[in-house]
C-alpha cells in the first residue's frame, strides 16, 4: 500500500461558493489524487427566526436550490474528471443540522441521490434503501452540541468510520491542539473534540478537508487527508477510509504511520501491560514536536518522543526546500513564473502545495501549474494574494498566503540551487540554505517577493523510532500521534485501539 491524499469537503458555486466545478476539479488534479466537490443540501433545523437569521436563510435557501438544478452537472463533471484516469472523484452532499451536527454523505460510485432526513441515522437509512452504501461523515465537530458540533451520544462509528478533526474552521482534535476555532459560528469546545469522543470509548479515525468555498480542493494549510490504500479508486479509497488507515493534515503529505504491537493505524491490538511502538514518519519540514496521546475513559495523556535537534551542519544526503512566492500590501495579487535548478545534485522531487489567490477568465482551466519538471529542474506558474495584515502564518482561513513549491534535493556542500523568477536571478549554496533561508523583493519594500526556505536535511524530517511504551490500563484504551513541523503545519496519524 502507499500513501494518497486528496480534499473530501471542496464547495464551489454549485451551491453557494466561487468558481466552476470544472475548474475546481482541474486545480484539484493539480495537487491532489482523489477530492469531492460537495454541495450544500439540506438543513432540515434551520433557524428561521427571520429578525436574526434572515441572512442565513437567504444564503443556505438559495443554496440548497442552486445545487438541485446544478446537481446533475455536478455528477456529471465528476464523473468526466475521473475518467480521464489523474484524479479520483467521490460525489457528496452537505447535511446541517443544528442538533446533531453537519454531515457530508458520500457515495462509492458516480450516482449519489439527494436525500433529507431528520437524523444522520435516518439520513443513513434513506441512502441505504436508495441502493447506497454510504458514508455519512461528521465535520467541524468542535462546535457546542446543539449549535452545529457533534452529538456523541448518536454517533455511530459505523456510519461514520472517520472524523474531519481539521478544516479551515479550526483543528477540533482537543483543547490543546493548535488552530482553535476563530470563525464567527463560535468557540471550540472540548466536550465536542475528537479526544472526548475517544475517551467516551468511540471508535473512528482521523481525516481533514479544506471545507473552501472558493472552488480549490487541496488549499494549502486548510486540511488535507491521506489514505493508506492499495490503488486510488473509489472503492479502494472507501476501504481504507472504513479501516481508519487514515492521517489529517492541515495540508503536507506527511507520512506519519506507526504500529503498536504490530496493529497500524486504524486498527485493533490486544492489550499488554507493555507494548512494541514502532513510528516511521517522513515529514516536509524540520520535526519540530512528535507526540504520543494515550487515553481511555478514565483519562489522556501527552508525552514528546525523541526528535533529532536542527542544525546547520552540511552533510550529504536528502534535503528539503521550499521556495515560496507571494507577499506585497494587502490586496495585491502578484504573477509569477519560477524556475529553480539544481547543480551539482539531483532534482529527486517537486511538489506544490498551491493556495487560493482569485482566478483569471478561463472558468476551465488550473489557476497554478507545474509546466515543466525533470531531474535537475521545474519550472511553474502561480498567481498569490498577499493576505490581510496579521493574518500571515496565523489565521487558518484567511485566504491566499504564499504559493509554495517543495523540491527534494540529494546534494552535498557542492550543491547549488539557481532560482529565476520576477525578483531575479540568483544561485544559493546548499550549506548557506542550511544555516538561513533566503529572498528578494520584485520591486523593494512591501512588494512581492520569492522566499527560498530553510532547507531540512533528511535527519530532521525523516525519522524512524522503536520502543516499548506502557499504555493505557483500560481495554478501550487509544493510542495516536500528533505532528507540528518548523513550518507551523500539522497532522495526526488516526488511533490504535486497544482490546
Amino acid at each position: 500500500m502507499r500513501w494518497y491524499w486528496g480534499d473530501l469537503h471542496a464547495h464551489c458555486a454549485v451551491s453557494y461558493g466561487f468558481g466552476s466545478a470544472e475548474r475546481a476539479l482541474a486545480n484539484a488534479a493539480q495537487q491532489l489524487d482523489f477530492c469531492s466537490i460537495t454541495g450544500h443540501a439540506f438543513w432540515p433545523d434551520m433557524p428561521t427566526d427571520i429578525e436574526r437569521n434572515d441572512a442565513t436563510m437567504l444564503k443556505h435557501f438559495g443554496g440548497f436550490a442552486k445545487l438541485r438544478l446544478f446537481w446533475p452537472q455536478l455528477l456529471e463533471a465528476q464523473a468526466a474528471a475521473a475518467a480521464g484516469g489523474e484524479l479520483t472523484t467521490l460525489p457528496s452532499y452537505e447535511w446541517h443540522s443544528m442538533r446533531y451536527g453537519d454531515h457530508n454523505c458520500y457515495a462509492a460510485s458516480s450516482e449519489l441521490p439527494l436525500l433529507d432526513a431528520h437524523t444522520p441515522a435516518e439520513l443513513e437509512a434513506k441512502l441505504r434503501a436508495a441502493g447506497v452504501d454510504p458514508l455519512v461523515l461528521p465535520h467541524h465537530i468542535g462546535y457546542a452540541s446543539g449549535w452545529r458540533g457533534i452529538d456523541w451520544s448518536v454517533f455511530d462509528a459505523r456510519r461514520s468510520p472517520v472524523l474531519e478533526i481539521f478544516s479551515s474552521h479550526g483543528a477540533s482534535e482537543a483543547d490543546d491542539a493548535p488552530y482553535p476555532y476563530d470563525e464567527n459560528m463560535g468557540f471550540r469546545n472540548g466536550a465536542s473534540t475528537a479526544r472526548a469522543g475517544l475517551m467516551a470509548g468511540h471508535r473512528f479515525g482521523f481525516q481533514a478537508g479544506t471545507d473552501s468555498h472558493d472552488g480549490y480542493p487541496g488549499h494549502y494549510g486548510h486540511g488535507r487527508v491521506g489514505v493508506l490504500a492499495d490503488g486510488a479508486g473509489r472503492a479502494q479509497l472507501v476501504e481504507a477510509l472504513r479501516a481508519r488507515r487514515t492521517v489529517a493534515s492541515t495540508g503536507p503529505k506527511v507520512e506519519l504511520d506507526f504500529e503498536l504491537d504490530g496493529a497500524g493505524i486504524g486498527a485493533s491490538v490486544r492489550r499488554r501491560d507493555t507494548m512494541h511502538l514502532h513510528v516511521d514518519l517522513r515529514a516536509t519540514d524540520t520535526v519540530v514536536r512528535l507526540e504520543l496521546v494515550e487515553g481511555d475513559r478514565h483519562g489522556w495523556r501527552l508525552r514528546p518522543l525523541s526528535v533529532v535537534p536542527a542544525s546547520s551542519r552540511c552533510e550529504p544526503g536528502r534535503h528539503q526546500v521550499r521556495v515560496e512566492t507571494g507577499w506585497g500590501r494587502h490586496g495585491t495579487i502578484s504573477h509569477w513564473q519560477v524556475e529553480a535548478r539544481v547543480r551539482r545534485g539531483r532534482l529527486l522531487g517537486a511538489t506544490p502545495y498551491f493556495r487560493y489567490a482569485g482566478y483569471g477568465n478561463d472558468e476551465h482551466e488550473p489557476t497554478e501549474r507545474v509546466l515543466e519538471r525533470s531531474e535537475e529542474h521545474v519550472t511553474w506558474c502561480c498567481h498569490a494574494r498577499a493576505v490581510p495584515a496579521g493574518t500571515a502564518g496565523g489565521s487558518h482561513h484567511a485566504a491566499g498566503g504564499p504559493q509554495t513549491m517543495l523540491l527534494e534535493v540529494e546534494g552535498d556542500a557542492d550543491t547549488r540551487l539557481d532560482v529565476r523568477s520576477e525578483a531575479g536571478s540568483w544561485t544559493m549554496t546548499l550549506p548557506q540554505l542550511l544555516t538561513a533561508s533566503q529572498g528578494r523583493f520584485v520591486g523593494g519594500l512591501a512588494s512581492p517577493a520569492l522566499v527560498v526556505q530553510r532547507a531540512a536535511p533528511e535527519r530532521e524530517w525523516a525519522l524512524v523510532l522503536d520502543e516499548r511504551i506502557t499504555p493505557p490500563e483500560a481495554g478501550s484504551g487509544f493510542v495516536y500521534l500528533r505532528l507540528l513541523q518548523a513550518d507551523g503545519q500539522a497532522a495526526w496519524a488516526s488511533p490504535v485501539f486497544l482490546d
